[in-house]
């Protein structure tokens, strides 16, 4: 497939609203296999506690307890990083639907202040001036 350069600002910003909610869905997915980690590590000590072959219990619960910090540290970053990229994707489909509406009122516009407003509006938005997302 052929990579074909966006013919407008609203394509671009569509593309970075797929990539955002691409770059979730895998921080999410990441996320739930730390979870199931997790549990697995947790399955395992419990059943490994029985025996007396993995030391003394205060060395099992400081290796339990450092596993399940750094893994639970892990997957609280992996959520942020989801709800950060799903709030991104969702600010640049709204750019890109209010561009592609400016786009249309532009070229329907007969009047040329009429035409240079609607342009001003745009431009507003994709330097991302306040008000453009509500």
């Amino acid at each position: 497939m052929a990579c074909t350069p966006p013919t407008s600002a609203s394509d671009v910003f569509c593309c970075s609203a797929k990539r955002n909610r691409w770059a979730a869905r895998a921080a999410l997915i990441a996320a739930v296999l730390v979870t199931i980690i997790l549990m697995n590590v947790s399955k395992g000590f419990i059943h490994d506690s029985t025996t007396s072959l993995a030391g003394s219990a205060a060395e099992r619960i400081v290796g339990h307890l450092t596993a399940f910090v750094a893994l639970l540290s892990l997957q609280l970053a992996l959520i942020c990083l989801a709800r950060r990229r799903f709030s991104a994707s969702h600010h640049a489909s709204v750019k890109s639907g209010n561009l592609k509406a400016l786009e249309l009122l532009a070229a329907s516009a007969t009047d040329e202040a009429t035409k240079k407003d609607l342009l001003a509006r745009a431009a507003d938005i994709i330097a991302g001036k306040p008000g453009c997302c509500k």
